[in-house]
């Protein structure tokens, strides 16, 4: 296994050494916080660290993140020590502090005894040795390092080994130190001596030494040696060169790095990664220097030659090609120098015979092979642009002035007659500048001008224009292996040909791609393509994937100056811009030199992995692993990804999208490495980064959920109790407004019920007005009909006897007192109806306008008492008023009054030498009025009459003549005032009237 390893080891240095460099410096001015870097580590993840006097600092290939607030004194810090294997990496500040390196963040923790850096026994302090550039300045310094089967003391002069598990002591009669630097190291677990006396390296086994080993760059005492134990590599620099050493079990295998002027000055530290082919060297006062070794070379130009500008090359050896100006070139330089005179850069082909066609002006040259391409035949003039041949004939382009005057050129496709250019068979005329033609079949050609890309027939002769009406600048016309056509062309980038259809390929980020010179496919299916910004690749099966998917993504790697180029800006123009040589190297011109590179041998460095740990919260810094749990206050929050990559950043492709918010596209991370996210909503919030890792397209992906717990008055439950509330008092407010509406309702109703009662009562009483006035119209028209018909017979009397009274001459006394007293009855019977009718009508009138008032009963029956109490006392009768004094009524006082004073009036006439009572009694609203005499009384038929009359006093006929009108006047009165009379004749003589009557207040 060791010698597996060393022979891969070998290997890369191997070609390592044969290759180019490139140093780039980092110090204060570009990312360091101080110029003195001590040790430089790379930890499991893959992040390089460095410490400082300035703090610790972490390196990931782009940026640099520096720890100097650890809680510690001093933040000046030394080597470093520990397992990075096993995530534990330690170094120590100034007063002894230990730092922890784990988890990709150091901490400073307390020292632990198995950790420790010093070690106190027979009464002197050792040490920990992990690498030879640790207290080399200071004499007197004791050392020790613990191996897996033992620990080892090292003094000036003498080695002790301690066994661990024996506890056994050796001891060796060494000088350990020379010039104050100790002469031992470790390296592949193994301990060795270099003895500068005997120039061997001697091995010591369990405190021993056991064998051997000759290596002249180690002992020589020119050499400076550099030897890390955490890093298990051994450097040495001798004369200005860095040299690599491995011990193999076997011996010691040296390889040359590289070779700088004044290296030796100020290093310190020293770290190879040999995955990404890189040295890293510390300085005591001048950074960090990084240098890089590409797989890319770039040959210049002899210094004694003009500049280095390249455009075409054609194959040469199976490692060589060759220039327009006759020069040979492989990737070490200049080989051979043909001079060609005069020879246009922009064209230069083979011949079937392996003659080199070129141009000079407008004359065709031809350099012979035979001769070593020494002898020209001149042939005849034209412009030759493009040219090739095939087992049958030649295929030539040919340029010309416009024969109208305008400027530019015309062309011309000729076809000849056999291999020569003696006779051509065909022409096919083109109106623009022809660039580059190639076979597409046996039948058709393909020709691209500076405006179109043609089809043309050679059967048919037709030419058909591929690109329609857009105009496009063809460079170069390529088929690959698998039979597709691709069109390059002059700032719109590159084309598939696919059924006489152009599909234009998408552009890299930068959009270099637009202008590609042409393309290179190797033996893996992958297309190189030089532009004027940096050599892209990319296989052919991803563009053929997304001719079928538009939504496919096409990753194109970019390689530039970084990767070993003079400069970005690559060469086209001519017929031939890139070589294909036979030992697998690719030759493409440039604008500074040739550059070579083998593609198989060209490693793509792509990230092996990501970590999202780490976010600014409003400039506050914060760690976590797969959860972000933020503040809901958090207004700006910037994560970091962060890669450990140390190659081009172009190719470092990093995309994330915050899912949930209304873009949720994948968007580019920056090369800080930062996603910005402001005002983000409370909930949980799910973030996605993803990141490119092969050619093939694939990704790797990394999800964090951000988690943002709401303010009281988000969550759900105030959103419930708030929504509860709300609903509450929406209840409350409609029930509230019901209540109102209601309530207003209920008063419009108790306004309508009030008026409809009004009107109903207005209406009842208009329709007992109607029945009142109905009756009273019908017992008027009856009592008028009485009347006039009971008048009628006095008048009729009174006109008979008047009549008789003249048809007689003379009248005796007896006869004229006669006629007389006839006509006085009837005319006082007359009289007495008219005044009894007046009385009726004015007591009506007044009943139908008066308004009813409260009044005493007593006083109105005292008042009548009074009227008749003269003619009572001629009657020798008695009026007794027994009426209840506090009683009052509301009973209409003239039709009370009319009554009472007709019974009176009735009962004075009929009493005589008698009494006549008057008196009350109550019952609720009934009132009983009884009017008791003891005069002659009424018989029975009256009070059968009027009794019969006052039931149905509508409609039977009133005896006015017979029995006069006074009780009459009385059942009408009593009607109008809803009251009854009820007629008694008394036991022993007199009748008495009792009158009912209602006690209400009437509107």
């Amino acid at each position: 296994m060791q010698k597996y390893i060393s022979s891969v080891f070998l290997f890369i240095f191997s070609i390592i050494f044969s290759q180019q460099y490139n140093i780039r410096l980092y110090n204060t001015d570009n990312g360091l916080p101080q110029n003195s870097v001590k040790d430089i580590i790379k930890d499991r993840y893959g992040f390089i660290w460095l410490t400082t006097e300035n703090g610790i600092v972490r390196y990931d290939g782009i940026k640099f993140l520096v720890y100097k607030n650890l809680p510690l004194n001093s933040q000046r810090f030394m080597y470093f020590y520990g397992h990075p294997e096993k995530d534990s990496i330690y170094t120590t500040a100034d007063y002894g502090r230990t730092v922890l390196i784990s988890q990709k963040y150091p901490k400073a923790i307390n020292l632990l005894k198995k950790n420790s850096n010093f070690i106190f026994k027979d009464k002197l302090n050792y040490f920990l040795y992990c690498s030879n550039y640790t207290y080399t300045t200071s004499p007197g310094v004791n050392l020790y390092f613990h191996l897996k089967e033992g620990t080892y003391f090292i003094k000036e002069n003498s080695v002790q080994y301690i066994d661990a598990a024996t506890k056994k002591e050796e001891n060796l009669n060494i000088r350990a130190f020379y010039k104050n630097t100790a002469r031992i190291f470790v390296n592949n677990k193994s301990v060795f001596f270099i003895d500068y006396q005997s120039k061997s390296i001697r091995k010591i086994e369990k405190g021993k030494i056991t064998d051997e080993y000759s290596e002249p760059l180690l002992t020589d005492l020119r050499s400076k040696i550099y030897w890390s134990r955490i890093n298990n590599q051994v450097f040495i620099v001798n004369k200005n060169t860095i040299y690599m050493c491995h011990y193999d079990g076997n011996g010691f295998r040296t390889s040359k790095l590289v070779e700088l002027e004044d290296l030796t000055k100020n290093i310190i530290s020293m770290y190879y990664d040999k995955t990404y082919k890189k040295l890293y060297l510390g300085s005591s006062t001048n950074g960090l220097q990084v240098i890089s070794f590409p797989d890319f070379v770039s040959i210049r130009r002899p210094p004694s030659k003009p500049e280095s500008v390249f455009y075409n090359t054609l194959p040469y050896s199976d490692s060589s090609v060759i220039n327009t100006f006759g020069e040979v070139y492989d990737h070490n330089g200049l080989l051979e120098d043909k001079k060609f005179k005069g020879i246009t850069p922009f064209f230069m082909a083979y011949d079937e015979k392996g003659n080199i066609v070129t141009r000079r002006a407008n004359e065709l040259m031809i350099y012979q092979k035979k001769n070593s391409y020494k002898e020209i035949i001149s042939k005849k003039k034209f412009i030759l642009v493009d040219f090739f041949t095939d087992a049958h004939r030649y295929y030539a382009l040919e340029i010309h002035l416009k024969k109208d005057g305008t400027p530019g050129y015309n062309g011309t496709l000729l076809i000849y007659e056999g291999l020569s250019f003696k006779t051509v068979k065909k022409k096919f005329f083109l109106r623009n500048e022809p660039v580059k033609a190639l076979k597409f079949d046996e039948e058709h050609m393909l020709v691209g001008t500076t405006k179109e890309l043609f089809k043309i027939s050679l059967k048919t002769n037709k030419i058909l224009r591929i690109n329609s009406c857009n105009e496009l600048s063809i460079r170069n016309i390529i088929k690959s292996k698998d039979g597709n056509f691709w069109i390059t062309t002059l700032g719109k980038g590159f084309y598939l040909l696919k059924n006489n259809r152009l599909i234009r390929m998408p552009y890299d980020a930068n959009n270099n791609i637009s202008s590609s010179h042409t393309l290179l496919e190797d033996a893996s299916g992958i297309f190189w393509i030089p532009t004027n910004n940096g050599l892209y690749k990319v296989p052919e099966s991803q563009l053929l994937r997304y001719v079928q998917d538009r939504k496919l993504k096409v990753n194109y790697y970019r390689f530039s100056k970084e990767s070993g180029f003079n400069t970005n800006e690559f060469n086209g123009g001519g017929n031939n811009c890139g070589n294909r040589l036979k030992n697998g190297e690719f030759v493409f011109p440039s604008l500074d030199g040739l550059v070579f590179f083998n593609p198989a041998k060209v490693k793509s460095y792509y990230p092996s992995d990501i970590y999202v740990e780490r976010a600014v919260i409003d400039n506050k810094e914060q760690y976590f692993k797969k959860t972000l749990n933020l503040k809901p206050e958090a207004n700006r929050i910037d994560i970091f990804i962060d890669v450990p990559y140390y190659s081009a950043p172009d190719n470092l492709l990093i995309e994330a999208k915050l899912n949930g918010t209304p873009s949720t596209s994948w968007e580019p991370v920056g090369r800080d490495g930062k996603f910005s996210i402001s005002n983000l909503s409370y909930g949980n919030h799910s973030f996605v980064v993803r990141m490119l890792i092969s050619d093939k397209g694939e990704y790797i992906y990394r999800k964090i959920n951000i988690i943002i717990p709401p303010y009281f008055y988000q969550t759900v439950w105030f959103k419930i109790f708030l929504s509860s509330l709300i609903l509450l008092f929406l209840y409350v407010l409609v029930k509230w407004r019901l209540h109102i509406l209601k309530k207003k309702n209920h008063e419009l109703e108790e306004i309508i019920n009030s008026r409809t009662k009004s009107l109903s009562d207005t209406v009842e009483k208009l329709e007992i007005t109607k029945i009142k006035l109905h009756k009273e119209i019908e017992q008027q028209k009856k009592l008028i009909g009485t009347i006039t018909h009971d008048i009628t017979t006095p008048v009729k009397f009174i006109a008979l006897t008047a009549k008789e009274a003249l048809n007689q001459n003379e009248l005796s006394s007896q006869q004229s007192g006669k006629i007389l007293s006839s006509i006085y009855k009837s005319s006082d019977q007359l009289y007495n109806f008219t005044i009894t009718l007046k009385e009726y009508a004015d007591i009506y009138t007044h009943h139908r306008s008066d308004k009813t008032e409260l009044y005493s009963l007593y006083k109105l029956i005292e008042e009548k008492r009074v009227l008749f109490n003269a003619i009572a006392e001629n009657h020798h009768t008695v009026i007794i008023n027994n009426v209840d004094k506090t009683l009052l009524v509301w009973i209409s006082k003239n039709i009370l009054s009319a009554i009472v004073h007709n019974l009176l009036d009735n009962s004075v006439k009929f009493t005589k030498n008698g009494t006549i009572t008057i008196e009350s009694s109550t019952e609720r609203d009934i009132i009983t009025l009884l009017i008791r005499d003891t005069g002659i009384g009424m018989d029975e038929k009256k009070i059968e009459y009027y009794t019969k009359l006052q039931d149905n006093i509508e409609n039977e006929k009133l005896l006015l003549q017979k029995y006069g009108m006074g009780l009459h006047l009385v059942l009408q009165l009593l009607q109008m005032i809803e009251g009854r009379i009820v007629f008694k004749k008394n036991i022993v003589k007199g009748t008495s009237f009792k009158l009912i009557l209602t006690n209400k207040k009437y509107d």
